[in-house]
């Protein structure tokens, strides 16, 4: 009896235990998402991923998107696209080789339609590049040289309303992009950059077309970012070492960059400021590291960081490394993923850690991981942490493989 009270008395202290038996709380739900960007007649696809707590990415599933991509192209032209939204995020997709942008219903996953520009707009030798706020799409066509303006629609849909031909001083055309408020930054990878303003919907120039201070040091700005409060646009260079630029852009326009050499890392086409603006990550494309730098978002200036290791499979199983995206919207951004260009195609998990002017970049042991559909990536993007339990991907299909292009 003695030994049945103390059992029944564990028991009822354990179950009064909040979390005793309890399973571990669920992870929240959020999603990686790759253009696959398959070309040769084979149709475009997407994989969603599903991020778990950790940042672990699992479940590929795969969403058919109807257009036919490229199979390479530029490095800094995001070909994925998301708008934010509590109820209806949506993810964009562009597919170079068809001149079309799908729309896709992230919680559903869930392709809703493939939308064209005008008949003259076209992207079938590099890609198409995209950018957006909550009411427009840009989209930078690469064989055409135009520059699109989409009107965003309800269910995520996309309204073309007209273009533009915005050209380099030394014959670029819009590689990277970034846009803040009413301002929208480019880079043409010749050298020079431009801005402009946005407030009534389509691209109006600013009137500042420069070369940077880069050009002179065959540093050619290719990606860029622009501060959250809109004081400063940051400039990835295409560089034979790697090489970052910043322009003061609170007056409403780009000013003269300053040129900032980093140590280690071969090139810099890709950039991404950490959510807190503290380190800014720079993608070696063509060394397979991934470097931080230091960023001061009151003087505008940058001071060196760390960098990562080669990371696994770097000139074995992928040959280039592209687009970045943050796991978290807040701090550091926990864990960084890079898309690896190659075959097949991958995602590196690299874990950060920052802080006291020290930071570290570890990949992490479950990396990389393969994405089953493609031979080409070059563009993800991560659609924002959803409440446990709205949606599970089920595992996806692996598609037929193609060969790649030339990615530069």
């Amino acid at each position: 009896m003695k030994r049945l009270f103390l059992l029944l008395t564990w028991l009822t202290m354990m179950l009064s235990t909040p979390g005793a038996f309890a399973a571990p709380p669920p992870a929240a739900i959020g999603y990686l998402v790759t253009n696959d960007d398959y070309g040769l007649g084979a149709s475009d696809t997407a994989t969603f991923f599903t991020i778990a707590a950790n940042g672990t990415l699992s479940n590929p599933t795969l969403v058919n998107l109807g257009g036919e991509g490229t199979g390479g192209g530029y490095f800094a032209s995001s070909r994925v696209s998301v708008l934010n939204s509590a109820t209806t995020p949506c993810v964009y997709l562009s597919a170079g080789s068809t001149n079309t942008i799908a729309g896709v219903e992230a919680l559903t996953q869930t392709a809703v339609g493939d939308f064209p520009a005008s008949a003259t707009d076209n992207g079938a030798d590099n890609g198409i590049g995209m950018v957006m706020n909550g009411s427009y799409l840009y989209a930078s066509f690469s064989t055409s040289a135009t520059l699109a303006t989409f009107a965003v629609q309800p269910g995520c849909g996309l309204q073309f309303l007209n273009d533009i031909s915005p050209a380099g001083l030394n014959g670029g055309t819009v590689k990277g992009m970034a846009l803040n408020g009413d301002l929208l930054a480019v880079a043409y990878g010749d050298g020079s950059i431009e801005s402009f303003d946005i407030s009534g919907g389509s691209p109006v120039s600013n009137g500042d077309q420069q070369n940077s201070t880069g050009f002179a040091s065959d540093d050619f700005p290719s990606g860029v970012v622009i501060t959250p409060d809109g004081h400063y646009a940051i400039f990835g260079d295409d560089s034979s070492g790697a090489a970052v630029e910043v322009s003061d852009i609170s007056s409403g326009q780009l000013t003269s960059t300053v040129l900032y050499s980093l140590r280690s890392g071969f090139n810099s086409n890709n950039i991404l400021l950490s959510p807190d603006g503290t380190l800014l990550y720079v993608t070696n494309n063509t060394s397979g590291q991934i470097s931080a730098a230091f960023f001061d978002s009151v003087t505008g200036t940058v001071s060196e960081g760390c960098i990562s290791r080669k990371l696994r499979g770097f000139d074995s199983t992928f040959s280039f490394l592209s687009t970045l995206a943050t796991q978290m919207s807040t701090g550091t951004g926990s864990v960084l993923y890079v898309a690896e260009f190659g075959q097949p195609s991958a995602i590196g998990v690299i874990h950060v850690r920052g802080g006291g002017g020290k930071c570290t970049l570890k990949e992490g042991t479950r990396s990389p991981v393969v994405d089953p559909n493609s031979e080409s990536l070059l563009s993800i993007g991560v659609v924002p942490t959803l409440p446990p339990g709205l949606h599970s991907p089920t595992p996806g299909a692996r598609l037929a493989g193609s060969k790649s292009k030339e990615t530069r």
